[in-house]
């Protein structure tokens, strides 16, 4: 039995007193104090952890305006807060020990769209890519690119004037900011915009005029040294004093001091940001190199080409990409493991004239000298390359081994023409210390990503990165860059003074003595200031490995991917059309998605280690069913135990195996799920809708043998009322009139025992379905339509032996039954494997269960057979069946296909091949974009989960069945739950696209 974890951390009682006077006042948003909370904010996709004492989640400008008015309240001069957006910061810009002021919850609304001005206003937490979502059907988008942008906040981006991809021409985040609306600590307002000599001069003499004099006082008075500072276009100064002033446009303005100074001078409240007409026309080439200095070496050449932008990817990322999903996007235009280098090279036109004319020198160039490069040939393929380069951190970070490239050097710049000679003692730098390292970035204007492999779990390996960062630092400063080119100062904040030099890194403290004057802004970062006595964050500064090193070694291997997240937070992107994460976009909540949880799993194995406890140890002789019930009453009590914060983050979790395979790092939540459960119900008892759920398969195939009588039981009010009360299960589904069972007994079906198979098998014509207790048992129709299907198509459809699939067992924690239902079944499929037949399942959340967890849970790196899916069968054997297909008109339906989930993830072909088989039957079909559906076997049947999956369906899948429709276009799902979540929610039976195929062939079945 699990040890109770009971120590808390409460926050100060500063801080108590200061949220209960903020309540008083009357915010609105979400004031969270809890532990669990606060460790999930301490993390960012940084090396450090810093753990706040509350996080808040104002709802509008009102909440923000009430926060900072209350920082100038004398009781609360000690208070500090520090705005946080997507929480990708490589370098701890947003970490805190003191408030977390979370803007990416609620203050994510486009205030206005302006196409005639060529402007939108928006709230701070508004993450890019649905800023630009919303701005293409109109033909406009926001220019800076950032690898995140799934999840990057416009917040964020002017914290740290962020910028990426195509720079070189847009310029970064500051370059595209008209005005901001800002709030000062004490609450006073503060508007920054371009303002001619008139505009500056009556801000001079405003309510806030003494920020603008000083302002105008050091740029007098340091205007030289100002002008020696590194003339880079990815210089991120923090306080940018270079640009304040453009003498060529007869302007000043603010918003380049506000850009990139970290939310250490004001939270900016809205932002009124410069939009751009949609490139009309674009065309990228991937250039393969066989070693990296080749493609690092021709960077000068193809800059003086002219593109838009381009991205340099190493071997060693190109090598981690070849193991991720995204290689069945690339794989044909990134070349092979000979490649060591990739230049990803965009150009842009308004009319495709004046692209190819672009182009055509480059590729004449190419074609010349015998270069291995690929032209994208349409729009999807120029977004799978760009996808791939912004996977590069993430790669990185599912490198195996306990060293793992980090973030700490990893955004340097020089000018462009010094950069190969940089790299060139960069790399012997970190050779010299027998380091790995992958390296990407934008070779174009001088910044290259380095990310040195290390294991900070390893006081040795800490210390050499405090040694390297040294090293780097002087290295840089010799080519005439800097340390921090795009990513931002946050805990390197100890180097400004090296770069700025003293005078110039004093006027930084004034500003920020003049705009903060107690420190309550991000304390610590890029200035302090100016007659305070506080110290800037270092870099040898808290981080993760001193917590993770904590963990017992055993535990560290089997919990690898808990240990390894990254925080590079791809699990927080709120695009509903996404499969990752949908327990985290029902309930904007970090807690609920894998970072989220792998953090709390990260902080349950510390613990545990602390208390010496083996999770894989023996098990005290103790009365189990007696300390369930005294630990169960403890928790009903309210008795604190850390597990159960961990178990809350859990038990929203779908399953859906998104996390498995959209992670880069491949964190895998529903394989961590079930060993914490079955570790936390050895301590507190279970809901009895997990042993229902556990034995659900037995059941049904009991129900299944009196078809009629279940039925009428089933479908009783007293039956569903006593389900609810009892077991807490909602919308119970119905076997099917007539279950499989009764169709073999009519012998309309047939099953083949591999034990004594028939004579004359033959692999060519003989196939065998695995079932699964979902088609089989209620959705029977479907199985008799199959075997139709194959019979038109020259097959002999036969049916093994129903046998449990036990993934209920998996998912729930019932481990040990679970591996003694695989071992049983794993059995069964290896003799019938041994027949030589191809083995088929139809519901994809079942059948690849024997391809993921089944090989985990029997420690097997191959099971010696493969249960295909439908469409996977069909595709690979159509050059078997596809000339006996008849002589089909015209196509009377077109065809949507809507994904399980489960299936996108574990068979990323999967919708693939459906194109290409409806194709071969003369059909056309479609995958839409939706996400998870919400339903997940019995998870949408529970209770307790019963309001997160509506949520989750509302998402994605409620606007696509809502959505106005040609009358010949039909939606096909190939998910039983996805399915049952429609038939629940709209009222509507989607059929299965096996469905569409037999009708094609003019048969069907009824239920």
């Amino acid at each position: 039995m699990i040890p109770r974890l009971g120590r808390r951390i409460p926050p100060t009682p500063q801080t108590v007193v200061f949220l209960k006077a903020l309540e008083t006042a009357g915010f609105k948003g979400e004031m969270e104090t809890n532990w669990g909370e606060r460790l999930v904010a301490g993390t960012d996709n940084s090396i450090y952890q810093l753990f706040p004492q509350a996080i808040l989640y104002p709802t509008d400008y009102k909440d923000l305006k009430l926060v900072t008015k209350l920082l100038g309240d004398p009781r609360f001069f000690e208070i500090s807060i520090t705005a946080k957006g997507g929480g990708t910061g490589t370098n701890g810009q947003s970490l805190t020990a003191g408030i977390t002021l979370d803007l990416g919850r609620h203050m994510t609304r486009i205030l206005e769209i302006n196409l005639t001005e060529g402007f939108v206003r928006v709230e701070p937490g508004l993450v890019l890519d649905q800023l630009n979502k919303a701005l293409a059907p109109l033909g406009f988008f926001f220019a800076p690119t950032l690898s995140t942008s799934s999840r990057a906040t416009l917040g964020g981006m002017i914290s740290t004037d962020a910028c990426g991809k195509g720079s070189r021409i847009y310029g970064k985040t500051s370059d595209h900011i008209l005005e901001l609306d800002c709030l000062l600590a004490g609450g006073g307002r503060f508007l920054t915009a371009i303002d001619n000599d008139e505009g500056w001069e009556s801000k001079r003499l405003g309510d806030q005029g003494h920020l603008y004099k000083l302002i105008d006082q050091i740029l007098a008075r340091s205007h030289e040294s100002i002008t020696r500072l590194p003339q880079l276009d990815r210089f991120v100064s923090g306080y940018n004093l270079t640009k304040l002033h453009d003498c060529h446009e007869n302007h000043k303005s603010l918003n380049y001091l506000i850009a990139g100074s970290e939310g250490t001078l004001v939270v900016v409240a809205e932002a009124k940001l410069k939009i751009l007409p949609l490139v009309k026309n674009k065309g990228l080439l991937a250039i393969c190199y066989n070693d990296f200095d080749q493609a690092l070496a021709d960077a000068e050449a193809l800059v003086a080409r002219g593109p838009a932008a381009i991205e340099t990817i190493d071997g060693k990322i190109l090598g981690l990409a070849r193991l991720d999903e995204i290689i069945h996007k690339v794989g044909h235009m990134i070349g092979g493991p000979e490649v060591k280098g990739l230049n990803l090279v965009e150009f842009i036109g308004e009319t495709k004239e004046q692209l190819e004319a672009q182009m055509a020198p480059l590729q004449a160039l190419l074609e010349q000298r015998g270069s291995n490069y690929y032209r994208a040939q349409n729009t999807k393929e120029i977004a799978d390359l760009w996808e791939l380069r912004k996977k590069g951190v993430g790669l990185l970070g599912n490198a195996s081994g306990k060293r793992r490239p980090i973030a700490f050097v990893e955004d340097t710049v020089v000018p462009p023409q010094h950069l190969a000679a940089y790299i060139k003692e960069f790399r012997a730098l970190l050779e010299s210390h027998g380091l790995e390292y992958g390296m990407f970035g934008h070779v174009d204007v001088g910044c290259l990503h380095v990310r040195p492999a290390l294991d900070l779990r390893d006081p040795k390996d800490e210390s050499l990165m405090l040694t390297i960062t040294t090293q780097v630092a002087d290295l840089v400063q010799k080519y005439g860059g800097v340390i921090w080119g795009e990513h931002g100062k946050g805990f390197r904040s100890e180097l400004t003074e090296k770069y700025f030099g003293p005078q110039l890194y004093n006027e930084l403290r004034r500003i920020k003595g003049a705009f903060d004057p107690r420190n309550q802004l991000n304390p610590g970062k890029i200035a302090t200031a100016w007659g305070t006595d506080l110290e800037l964050v270092k870099v040898d500064g808290p981080k993760r490995g001193h917590w993770d090193r904590q963990i017992a070694p055993n535990y560290q291997v089997e919990f690898e991917k808990v240990i390894t997240c990254n925080g590079n937070g791809a699990c927080y992107t709120p695009e509903p059309a996404t499969i990752m994460c949908p327990s985290a976009k029902a309930w904007a909540d970090r807690r609920h998605s894998p970072k989220g949880r792998a953090a709390l799993m990260r902080e349950w194995l510390r613990r545990l280690s602390l208390k010496k406890y083996d999770l894989n140890g023996p098990r005290p002789r103790i009365s189990q069913p007696l300390w369930l019930l005294l630990n169960g009453l403890a928790k009903r009590l309210g008795v604190y135990d850390f597990s159960h914060e961990v178990a809350h983050s859990l038990a929203g979790c779908l399953a859906c195996k998104a996390c498995a395979t959209a992670c880069p790092i491949k964190v895998d939540i529903p394989q961590l799920k079930p060993r914490f459960l079955e570790a936390y119900h050895r301590r507190y008892p279970r809901p009895i809708s997990d042993y229902l759920a556990a034995n659900l398969e037995e059941v049904t195939a009991f129900q299944a043998q009196f078809p009629a009588l279940s039925r009428q039981i089933g479908g009783s009010k007293w039956f569903k009322w006593l389900l609810l009360r009892q077991a807490g299960i909602v919308d119970p589904p119905k076997v099917s009139r007539h279950p499989v069972p009764l169709r073999v007994k009519w012998g309309a079906l047939s099953v083949l025992n591999p034990q004594e198979p028939p004579s004359g098998l033959d692999p060519k014509r003989d196939v065998l379905l695995v079932q699964d207790s979902f088609t089989s048992f209620f959705e029977a129709q479907l199985v008799s339509t199959l075997a139709r299907l194959f019979k038109d198509l020259g097959y002999q459809l036969w049916l093994l032996p129903f046998f449990p699939n036990g993934k209920a067992l998996q998912v729930k924690g019932f481990l040990a039954q679970f591996k003694t239902q695989a071992q049983a079944n794993h059995w069964v499929l290896n003799r019938a494997a041994g027949l030589g037949l191809p083995m088929i399942g139809l519901e994809p959340a079942t059948t690849l269960t024997y391809r993921d967890e089944y090989p985990k849970i029997l420690g097997l790196k191959e099971t010696g057979y493969q249960v295909q899916l439908v469409q996977e069968f069909l595709v690979t054997s159509h050059v078997d069946w596809a000339a006996r297909l008849p002589s089909l008109g015209k196509a009377p339906s077109q065809y949507r296909l809507l994904g399980h989930c489960t299936e996108k993830s574990l068979a990323p072909q999967a919708e693939a091949q459906w194109e290409t088989l409806f194709s071969l039957f003369g059909l056309e079909i479609k995958a839409l974009g939706v996400g998870c559906c919400g339903m997940s076997g019995m998870f949408g049947h529970e209770r307790a989960h019963y309001d997160e999956s509506r949520r989750v369906y509302e998402l994605s899948w409620q606007a696509q069945l809502a959505a106005q429709r040609p009358e010949n276009e039909v939606l096909l799902a190939t998910g039983y739950s996805c399915r049952s979540q429609v038939r629940r929610f709209e009222g509507r039976q989607l059929a299965h696209p096996i469905e569409a195929l037999a009708a094609r062939l003019g048969n069907s079945c009824e239920e």
